[in-house]
């Protein structure tokens, strides 16, 4: 199966711009890749690229800074596989981010990615189509390889300044971590999380892809068989959510994701995650990133915290369902 349709036309939206001719030899730094263009065999499929100039990515999301960047600057390139090993110069990651979805995380890559010296990619969606070619087997022997080419291209400097470098994946990504840690075994995982109701009604006021039925790969998504009515989506968010807690709790458990709980955001960022990293940041932007962490993530506005969940929601039941999972990873961050 290939990408859903919602899904694979938003890729197709970011490659919109004037078309580079590629060649042997290119030089690809600005460039990030976007997305695999498939084709009848591995050796026929493309990467697409976007040449993002002076264009820094400084928003909540990856394709945000895409979409913000001036039509007339806009150049892309499609190019041969082999063409993701070609960037020198690129870090290996600090620190991959995962997360249960609206829990704080993109207020922690956005504080990460204040710093000059931190390469923060948020979501990059090249990251989802490699791991869809996987689960549909035309990746062959050449899957891992090709997630660590992608993320090292991701991470390549632009200015020559940058020092370490962050990736937040997509939330459904907790299920492909084994396949991730593959590509990067010693990378360091957090796993941001939160109280299941909370993210329950946030997903009630805006839905996102993943918890719309038939949006994503299911082999990204496994969820257990359920007797929900196509517009049960309120339950769907519950399983969806419930497998989200499941996956990362072996991993937890196994010592390969630092447990972060949103309530612990953004001070855990100041006493623990920029020491744990190496990184080190100046008083000024120490100042800026605290005063940041007041504002709304994604929409930049000052933050009052989430409107109160009313019992006429009818999420209290399904958040009971995902409680024991949510308890679990509780125990073992404050145990």
């Amino acid at each position: 199966m290939s990408a859903a349709p919602g899904l694979a036309q938003q890729e197709r939206l970011l490659a919109k711009g004037k078309s580079v001719a590629w060649h042997e030899g290119m030089d690809l730094r600005g460039w990030y890749p976007l997305y695999v263009e498939r084709g009848e065999t591995l050796a026929d499929a493309a990467i697409c690229w976007r040449d993002l100039g002076k264009t820094a990515f400084s928003d909540a999301f990856f394709v945000d800074t895409l979409a913000r960047q001036p039509h007339e600057e806009r150049r892309v390139c499609r190019t041969p596989l082999a063409a993701l090993a070609t960037l020198g110069d690129g870090l290996a990651p600090d620190a991959f981010i995962f997360h249960v979805s609206r829990c704080g995380s993109t207020l922690l890559s956005q504080l990460l990615a204040s710093l000059p010296q931190c390469i923060v990619m948020s979501e990059p969606p090249v990251i989802d189509s490699l791991l869809r070619l996987h689960h549909d087997g035309l990746a062959g022997s050449d899957n891992i390889a090709l997630l660590r080419q992608a993320i090292l291209a991701l991470g390549h400097r632009r200015s020559g300044t940058e020092t370490h470098f962050i990736i937040k994946f997509d939330c459904w990504h907790i299920h492909s971590l084994d396949l991730l840690r593959q590509a990067f075994p010693g990378t360091p995982c957090l796993f941001v999380y939160r109280e299941p109701l909370a993210v329950l009604a946030s997903h009630q006021r805006q839905r996102g892809p993943q918890m719309v039925p038939g949006m994503l790969h299911p082999a990204q998504l496994p969820l257990p068989a359920h007797q929900l009515e196509p517009g049960e989506l309120d339950g769907y968010t519950g399983l969806v959510l419930a497998s989200l807690f499941d996956a990362a709790l072996p991993h937890a458990a196994a010592g390969q994701l630092q447990l972060i709980h949103y309530k612990q955001l953004p001070d855990i960022l100041f006493s623990d995650v920029l020491a744990r990293f190496g990184i080190t940041a100046t008083l000024a932007q120490l100042q800026a990133m605290r005063a940041r962490g007041g504002v709304h993530a994604k929409y930049g506005t000052a933050y009052h915290g989430d409107p109160p969940v009313t019992a006429a929601s009818g999420l209290a039941a399904i958040a009971a369902q995902v409680q024991t999972s949510y308890l679990a990873l509780e125990a073992l961050r404050t145990g």
